[in-house]
């Protein structure tokens, strides 16, 4: 449900944990931050997922251990994935990646990594076989 009045969409963003407080607490700011948040938040909360045919790349999802967002609904993301689905968990609520930034960025280069070889063994199979 999206906030209806500013307090609320203050207390919104107090529990994704993502927004200091002296921000929060910056009348100004927050005046020309809220139309923007609000916009946001219905946007993101007017998705409807459709069927639709599975990507063919592999997908991979991180999430945060204490978000709301839970590792049931993260795991739905199979249903997207034709080559491959991967799932991290990091301490933290829906902004983890702020604290838990140099693991995320870890994790990221690993799966590039492994990506990029699988996708170079394939292209190198592919080439193989065309001059053969």
């Amino acid at each position: 449900a999206v906030a209806r009045t500013d307090a609320q969409l203050i207390e919104r963003l107090r529990t994704l944990k993502g927004t200091r407080e002296e921000v929060i607490a910056n009348d100004e700011l927050m005046q020309m931050m809220l139309p923007i948040l609000r916009a946001d938040f219905l946007l993101c909360g007017s998705f409807v997922y459709g069927v639709r045919e599975p990507l063919h790349i592999p997908i991979h999802v991180f999430g945060g251990k204490q978000d709301s967002v839970s590792v049931e609904e993260l795991l739905d993301w199979q249903e997207d994935a034709a080559t491959g689905f991967s799932l991290d968990m990091f301490e933290g609520h829906h902004f983890y990646l702020v604290d838990e930034q140099a693991q995320l960025l870890r994790h990221l280069r690993r799966y590039a990594e492994q990506h990029l070889t699988r996708w170079r063994n394939s292209a190198a199979r592919h080439l193989t076989r065309a001059a053969g």
